[in-house]
């Protein structure tokens, strides 16, 4: 009978990038994805205005669809190991704030 040890996965593909990288496409990237999210708070305000119901329902949809768009241009601009290393950064946070210690 064979006994299983757990394997660390380290993403062979995956670029270094450390805070000293930190430009303005990072932070603009970050901007936007905050940003994309902040939108939605703009929901309400369009569903309130004196719009034409087919405008009122495009216009939520594409604000609806905003995190997911600006998610696309912030990784296209920032790049995909900046990316990573603001996900790892947050969740990080995260981890730290919810208690849990990290592993």
């Amino acid at each position: 009978m064979t006994t299983l040890k757990e394997v660390a996965i380290k993403n062979v593909g995956e670029e270094a990038f450390a805070p000293e990288q930190i430009g303005w496409r990072f932070a603009l990237g970050t901007v936007l994805i905050i940003g994309g999210y902040g939108a939605w708070s703009l929901i309400p305000v369009v569903i309130e205005a004196d719009l034409e119901p087919s405008v009122k329902a495009a216009l939520s949809g594409l604000i609806g669809a905003t995190p997911f768009l600006t998610k696309v241009v912030a990784v296209a601009l920032m790049g995909r190991p900046a990316y990573n290393f603001l996900k790892r950064t947050a969740f990080q946070y995260l981890r730290r704030a919810s208690g849990r210690a990290q592993d």
